[in-house]
C-alpha cells in the first residue's frame, strides 16, 4: 500500500467574490470624521456598503491520521497534513452587523464576522481596522515555507476565531481597514441653506 505524504493544500474563498465597482476613486476610508460629517448612527453604519483594504488571511494547519496494515500484517500510521485557508481579498464588499463607538462587528459572509476596532492614528486616518482577537508576537513574519505554496509573503499579526474555528490570522500589507462606497454615503447627505435673515428694507411696501 502507497503511504501518503507531504503536503497538500486547499483554500476556501469566503464571500461572493468581488462585485461590480465603480473604481476604487468611489470608495474612501470610513473615518469617525466621516461618520460625524454625515451625522451616521450605529443604524446608517450598517446600511452602508464597505470594503476591506487589503487581503486577510485566515490558516489553519489541519492533520489527518489513518491507521493501515501493510503487506507485512504491520500497523502503520498515516499521516497527512493540510493547510486549510479562507482568503478575504482586497476590495472584497462587506457589512458592519454590530457598531459601537470603537469597534465593529462586519460580515463578508452570512456565516460568521470580524472585528474591525478604531484606529486614531493610522496612516490612512481616524479609520477602523481589522484587528484579530489575539495578537501574535512582534518578531512574527512570513509565513514558514516555501514561496511555491502561496502567500509566503503574508506577515502573521495574530489569532482569530471564525465558524468556531481557530485560525492563525494573516494580513498583505499592515492593518486592512475599512472602505466605503461614496454613492451608499450619498443617501446621508444633508439638504441645508443658509437663511439670511430679514432687515426693515427687507419688508415690501403696502398696497
Amino acid at each position: 500500500m502507497k503511504k501518503a505524504s507531504g503536503w497538500r493544500f486547499f483554500a476556501v474563498v469566503s464571500g461572493v467574490g468581488l462585485m461590480g465597482l465603480v473604481g476604487c476613486s468611489s470608495q474612501v476610508a470610513l473615518t469617525r470624521s466621516i461618520i460625524k460629517e454625515y451625522g451616521l448612527g450605529s443604524e446608517d453604519i450598517k446600511k452602508l456598503q464597505l470594503y476591506v483594504s487589503d487581503g486577510i488571511l485566515l490558516e489553519q494547519e489541519v492533520t489527518k491520521i489513518d491507521k493501515d496494515i501493510d503487506e507485512t500484517h504491520s500497523l502503520k500510521k498515516v499521516e497527512d497534513r493540510y493547510i486549510k485557508q479562507i482568503c478575504f481579498k482586497s476590495q472584497t464588499p462587506c457589512i458592519a452587523l454590530d457598531v459601537a463607538s470603537d469597534k465593529m462587528g462586519v460580515a463578508f459572509e452570512p456565516t460568521d464576522k470580524l472585528s474591525f476596532v478604531y484606529n486614531p492614528n493610522h496612516r490612512h486616518g481616524d479609520v477602523f481596522e481589522y484587528r484579530p482577537v489575539r495578537s501574535a508576537p512582534a518578531d512574527s513574519i512570513a509565513l514558514p515555507r516555501q514561496s511555491g505554496a502561496g502567500y509566503y509573503s503574508w506577515k502573521r499579526i495574530g489569532t482569530d476565531t471564525y465558524e468556531s474555528t481557530s485560525f492563525r490570522a494573516y494580513v498583505s500589507r499592515s492593518a486592512p481597514y475599512l472602505l466605503v462606497d461614496q454613492a451608499s454615503l450619498r443617501k446621508f447627505a444633508l439638504e441645508a441653506r443658509v437663511v439670511p435673515g430679514m432687515r426693515q428694507a427687507d419688508i415690501p411696501p403696502p398696497q
